[in-house]
């Protein structure tokens, strides 16, 4: 008696199986080496650029699963560090995503990007962070004693956000108003917040939102970050301290509180405004600080100067 046969089991595509396709594709010009030989020589090249043995791990496992079909997500990272374990150039991972077919079509398609990547060693994160807190405070102190209209207080926060994640740069940006108080007053302490909230969307624009990708993108999330900031600070002026800005803020209130008649208005455009200079500032010369720092923090970071980013594109 025969038994009806039903039809074959189709496989799940995913949305990043011509990535996939071609990352196989090129591993079969390669001679097909083992997922163990891939694994072995990404260690080897991690430890070569400088990582930690320890966090330059990977499991064989991790590395058989970044060829496998089907994937709704992507580690971008990985699949660049393979390519070039492969021999070839990781900036074919990026013609790989321009081709419509691996294009996303919803946030839950993006390439994976860690938002607080677990991989850096600790003692590493630890110095990282402790450096861009002193950099965050030596700001504070050139600011007030030249009297200028900026902050540059959150260079190092910009740094970590981007580098380590959003949440570790809050806490760099939270560090840096807890100790600033014991110089500046309580009055630093509810500014805090304007420091989080700049790591936050400096954190998640970079790593979430790729916003870091062109210069461009860049220059608009350093804007970004002066709105949020200046939506947190100004009604923190106006309630706790009048609307008093220090040094050169308040020429800036005063100058404009009569032709927009209200000291509120005045507040925030002064705000805004100062702000606005000091988070570009601060954005871009983080960037040049991330460029100096080893590749182990710049790998799976979506930045312009990232190792594994090609030219930026304008």
């Amino acid at each position: 008696m025969s038994v009806e046969q039903g039809p074959p089991p189709t496989r799940q595509v995913g949305r990043w199986d011509h990535v996939l396709t071609e990352l196989n594709a090129l591993r079969a010009a390669r001679g097909e080496p083992s997922y163990a030989e891939l694994t072995r020589t990404l260690i080897r090249q991690r430890v070569a650029e400088g990582q930690d043995p320890h966090a330059a791990h990977i499991s064989k496992s991790s590395v058989h699963d970044a060829f496998r079909m089907g994937r709704t997500r992507l580690n971008l990272g990985l699949t660049r560090e393979l390519v070039r374990v492969l021999g070839a150039d990781p900036a074919l991972v990026d013609h790989w995503l321009a081709t419509p077919a691996s294009a996303p079509t919803g946030a839950d398609d993006e390439p994976e990007v860690p938002l607080d990547d677990p991989g850096q060693p600790v003692r590493q994160v630890l110095a990282l962070m402790a450096g861009c807190l002193l950099l965050n405070l030596a700001g504070r102190e050139f600011v007030d004693f030249f009297a200028f209209p900026i902050y540059l207080d959150m260079v190092g926060t910009a740094v970590v956000a981007i580098t380590l994640g959003p949440w570790r740069g809050a806490a760099v940006g939270a560090g840096t108003n807890l100790i600033g108080a014991i110089g500046s007053g309580l009055i630093s302490l509810p500014f805090a917040a304007v420091n989080i909230v700049g790591a936050l969307v400096w954190g998640y624009g970079v790593r979430r939102w790729r916003l870091g990708n062109t210069l461009p993108r860049f220059f608009l999330l350093n804007v970004y970050t002066a709105l949020a900031c200046s939506a947190v600070a100004v009604p923190i002026l106006l309630t706790l301290v009048g609307g008093q800005l220090r040094g050169g803020h308040d020429s800036i209130t005063a100058l404009v509180a009569d032709p927009l008649g209200s000291a509120v208005a005045a507040t925030a455009f002064s705000n805004v405004l100062t702000s606005s200079a000091d988070k570009l500032i601060s954005g871009f010369v983080a960037l040049v600080i991330i460029s100096a720092l080893p590749a182990a923090f710049r790998r799976q970071v979506p930045l312009i100067i990232s190792q594994d980013t090609p030219t930026p594109r304008l």
